[in-house]
C-alpha cells in the first residue's frame, strides 16, 4: 500500500468520521486525496496531521473559513504570528458576545422561575389559572431583541 492509508484508518487516528473526513476534503480545508486502482481514498500522513488541525481547531470554535486562514498561514515557511494574533483577537470578541448573550439568557430564565414561584405561592392548593411563563412566552414575538 506503500504507506498510504483508507479513510477508515484516518477516521480511527484523527478522531472524525469518514463523513468528516469527505466534508473537508469537499470544502478544500484538504487537498484531493489520491486514489487507488479501486477507487478508494489514499491518505498521507501527512493529511492525518492537517486533519488533526482541522479537529483541533473547531474544538476551539473556529469556523471553516478561519481554519482555512489558519492552514494558509500554517503552510508558508514564516507565518505572520500578528494575522493569528488579530484572528485570535477577533474571536475573544465574539467568545464574550456569546457569553454576555449567555448571562442575559440565564437572568431572564431566573426572573422567569421567580415570577412561576411566586404565582404558586399566591394560589391556593397550588392551582394556579395560567402560568406567567406561557403568557410571557406568547406575548415575546413582539418584543425587540436587545
Amino acid at each position: 500500500m506503500n504507506g498510504f492509508l483508507h479513510i477508515g484508518d484516518v477516521a480511527a487516528q484523527t478522531g472524525l468520521s469518514a463523513d468528516a473526513i469527505r466534508f473537508y476534503e469537499r470544502e478544500r480545508l484538504l487537498h484531493a486525496a489520491a486514489r487507488s486502482s479501486g477507487g478508494f481514498r489514499l491518505f498521507t500522513v501527512a493529511d492525518v496531521a492537517d486533519l488533526t488541525f482541522i479537529r483541533n481547531a473547531q474544538e476551539l470554535g473556529f469556523s471553516l473559513q478561519e481554519i482555512r486562514e489558519l492552514l494558509d498561514l500554517k503552510q508558508t515557511s514564516h507565518p505572520d504570528c500578528r494575522q493569528i494574533e488579530q484572528l485570535l483577537e477577533h474571536k475573544i470578541a465574539i467568545v464574550r458576545g456569546k457569553l454576555a448573550a449567555l448571562r442575559k439568557l440565564e437572568r431572564e430564565l431566573h426572573r422567569a422561575m421567580a415570577n412561576c414561584e411566586s404565582n404558586l405561592r399566591r394560589a391556593p392548593l397550588g392551582r394556579v389559572k395560567d402560568c406567567p411563563l406561557l403568557t410571557d412566552i406568547s406575548q415575546a414575538s413582539g418584543r425587540k431583541k436587545k
